[in-house]
């Protein structure tokens, strides 16, 4: 009895420790800061603190990426960020290219609601004037503030929505406005009183309830004739479509602008 009794004990204590529940770990979020043309200096330690508050609060990857290379801005920002994040994932990316002068900000996946065409020409409004002051780390942060501020405000649109906590996954609802509504309404009887109308006009059917019988008798004719079709050969062609390629591996479904500095 005594056994069956610790045993029973056991059983409970196990369920207990089965049933309760686990925490939660909460989801790291990615950044970095990568200058490779040295023009950060000793503030790129802060700048990548920076870079990774914001990539929590966002809930998205941020980096930052220098580069003295040949290859375009645009290029550089959309194959770098799909290299870090994934094809299409959650981030952003600010390109600084100092061989060409160039500055570009490309964004992904959920950041690209934020980051709307208008605000990342208002984010390079305050970028640019940096760059060309030589102000790198100002234009860094002065991008970072931006992305923080657009993020904070939401997205820039009429539709309801909802974002995940957790991994900031946005949800667009589906709704019906009544204007369209109507518009659909009016189209539809609009297009069906245009068809009745043709097929009035067409027959000349004057008198809405007369009846329009046709003498199939006297105005039919039916001929009939036989022909007989072989088959003597076939062919099958068979042709390679080869895929489009990518200017420089970039991903597609992003928001994106840049300048001259």
């Amino acid at each position: 009895m005594k056994k069956k009794s610790i045993l029973f004990s056991l059983i409970l204590f196990g369920l207990f420790f089965l049933f309760i529940p686990q925490p939660t770990k909460a989801a790291t979020f990615s950044s970095g800061i990568e200058d490779n043309a040295q023009i950060l200096g000793p503030t790129t330690s802060s700048l990548q603190g920076q870079a990774q508050a914001l990539a929590d609060q966002t809930k998205a990857g941020v980096y930052v990426l220098t580069t003295n290379s040949t290859t375009s801005a645009s290029s550089m920002a959309r194959s770098y960020l799909a290299e870090q994040v994934g094809e299409g994932k959650n981030g952003v990316v600010l390109v600084i290219n100092m061989n060409l002068r160039k500055v570009y900000i490309w964004a992904t996946g959920n950041m690209k609601h934020y980051l709307s065409a208008s605000r990342i020409e208002d984010t390079l409004d305050v970028v640019q004037p940096a760059l060309s002051a030589n102000d790198s780390s100002g234009a860094v942060t002065g991008f970072f503030d931006k992305v923080s501020q657009y993020y904070r405000a939401g997205i820039p649109t009429s539709r309801r929505y909802t974002v995940d906590e957790q991994t900031g996954a946005v949800t667009f609802q589906r709704s019906f406005r009544p204007l369209y509504i109507i518009i659909a309404a009016l189209f539809a009887l609009l297009s069906a009183a245009l068809f009745i109308w043709m097929i009035y006009r067409r027959y000349q059917m004057k008198d809405a309830h007369a009846i329009w019988r046709y003498d199939y008798n006297h105005n039919g004719e039916l001929q009939l004739s036989e022909r007989e079709d072989r088959l003597v050969n076939t062919f099958i062609t068979t042709r390679h479509i080869p895929r489009p390629s990518s200017d420089g591996g970039g991903s597609s479904g992003g928001s994106g602008g840049g300048r001259s500095f």
